[in-house]
């Protein structure tokens, strides 16, 4: 059975960033963006990019009406969470197998409580690493694109003992 990845905006962003979109859907998961996030996070992604997405094996989800009003229940307990954080955990529980993607630490927090795995950028750098799905300067780049970019908040010894074990192999 193949795990199902749920991205939230933040790691999709993060992941253009570092020029992995066209690589990450190569690892052995099933991966879906809930649609509202699609519509109203993800809209400086291009036609182009999305198309790499979707051609990659990227799926669309639209919640059916039951898992919306999941969404809402989950808003009310937790209204520290937008909407659309929401939508991503009400997706990736309602997955078989089911592993929420976010850098998000509130979210992360509330999806552990709600006993689901969750993982980030940096994860998907080890998978890409384990699977050799693309070469190691690549990864290399990325990290160090997120490294210097200001608004991609990761942490920096995380990044730097990644770094460190890629340019050691």
């Amino acid at each position: 059975m193949t795990s199902v990845i749920v991205n939230d905006a933040s790691c999709l962003i993060d992941l253009k960033k570092g020029r992995l979109l066209h690589v990450v859907l190569q690892l052995p998961y099933d991966f879906i963006v809930p649609l509202p996030i699609k519509e109203e996070e993800l809209l400086d992604f291009t036609p182009q990019e999305w198309r790499v997405l979707e051609d990659g094996g990227m799926v669309t989800y639209d919640l059916p009406g039951n898992e919306v009003a999941q969404v809402m229940d989950l808003k009310r307990q937790y209204s520290r969470l937008s909407a659309n954080d929401c939508f991503a955990l009400v997706t990736t529980t309602c997955q078989k197998d089911g592993i929420l993607l976010t850098g998000d630490n509130l979210l992360r927090t509330v999806a552990r409580t709600h006993e689901v795995r969750v993982h980030g950028v940096l994860w998907v750098i080890d998978e890409l690493y384990k699977a050799q799905a693309c070469g190691v300067d690549l990864l290399v780049t990325a990290l160090e694109t997120w490294r210097d970019d200001k608004t991609v908040f990761l942490p920096p010894k995380e990044i730097e003992k990644r770094l460190q074990q890629l340019r050691a192999s």
